[in-house]
């Protein structure tokens, strides 16, 4: 028997600003999933793990559900978990962020922490963790996010159909998405391919990160829950038009200058699609909508708190550019009908 749902996940909405770039300017569409449940996209995720479960007749009354999770999908999970009865166990890592791990343990899970590993391989470790409980514990069960076709499905059929209906009337030129597992980018990149085919999209990965392929590397000043230390099971090569690859300092700076200009917080994923739309949009003068999903807020991240906008050291002439335009970023007046307002969330900039 099914375990009590939660009610259908919410639309969140689009919050347009305008960025200008030489002789013109780029409207910038922000979807915020930090204003639905749980505070990030990962909550979608995280339900639509869990329903596969139940449907498959895996998931019952009694059972413990095991995760590794870098922050959102944890805590979106311990939420869930308690509101259906399931015990929760959750691994994480030291840079998971203090205030995530918190809200998981007051939701009622159980939370392991790893050592951090070198040469970007700590999320090895969570799994080989989450393994281990599997072993041991007989009434465990893993929602794999990292290879559950759930995950992908969720944003093909809830994020992606709910960005595309509150596109402007001639739609949107890009999509910008950043990867961790991969899940986001390819559900989104499967229902644009086949219902908004001119749309084209970015895939957005860390510096030091493997999901889109290449060697993981040590990254010291790591955001949690942008990029991954293993190759994504979800994305292909048909799922992105322009991959960029964001240090981790240089979306801390885009974070800084939105929140400078529009008073919105957003989390260091979310900076790093921005910055990633920016760039792209700079070099291709017929962009003028561009959409950037924002997985979360900035407020858990120590990193993005007190950030003074400045250029990061060593930043390509192409990102100082970017973070130039978004220090002189602007809200914009326009207001489609299938746009939700914004009203919580935002301070005044």
């Amino acid at each position: 028997m099914r375990a009590d749902r939660t009610v259908p996940h919410p639309p969140t909405p689009l919050l347009p600003v305008r960025v200008p770039l030489p002789g013109r300017s780029l409207r910038l569409w922000l979807k915020l999933e930090s204003l639905g449940p749980y505070g990030s996209i990962k909550a979608r995720t995280a339900e639509a793990l869990l329903d596969a479960l139940e449907e498959a007749g895996r998931l019952r009354p009694g059972n413990r559900v095991v995760e590794s999770t870098s922050g959102n999908l944890g805590i979106a999970l311990a939420g869930l978990c308690a509101s259906r009865g399931y015990r929760c166990t959750l691994v994480v890592e030291p840079s998971t962020p203090r205030a995530s791990v918190a809200l998981m343990t007051e939701y009622g899970a159980d939370v392991v922490t790893v050592p951090e590993q070198p040469s970007g391989r700590t999320l090895d470790a969570r799994l080989a963790a989450v393994h281990d409980i599997l072993r041991r514990d007989g009434t465990a069960v893993w929602t794999d996010q990292y290879g559950s076709s759930a995950n992908p499905r969720v944003h093909t059929t809830g994020t992606a159909v709910e960005l595309a209906g509150a596109a402007p009337d001639a739609g949107f030129d890009t999509v910008a998405v950043a990867v961790s597992t991969g899940g986001t980018l390819a559900g989104v990149a499967d229902y644009f391919r086949a219902h908004r085919p001119t749309t084209r999209i970015i895939a957005v990965d860390a510096v030091g990160s493997a999901a889109l392929g290449g060697a993981a590397a040590h990254r010291p000043d790591k955001l949690a829950g942008f990029g991954s230390g293993r190759a994504s099971r979800f994305v292909a090569r048909h799922h992105w038009d322009r991959r960029v690859r964001i240090r981790d300092l240089d979306a801390v700076a885009a974070c800084a200058r939105i929140r400078d200009r529009t008073g919105l917080s957003l989390g260091g994923s979310a900076g790093a699609s921005v910055l990633a739309a920016v760039m792209d949009a700079a070099g291709r003068p017929a962009t003028a909508d561009a959409a950037c999903l924002c997985p979360d807020g900035g407020d858990k991240y120590p990193q993005l708190t007190g950030v003074v906008a400045r250029d990061p050291a060593g930043a390509t002439a192409e990102v100082a550019a970017a973070l130039d335009a978004l220090g002189h970023t602007r809200r914009d007046a326009f207001a489609h009908p299938g746009t939700s307002p914004v009203t919580e969330g935002v301070a005044k900039p």
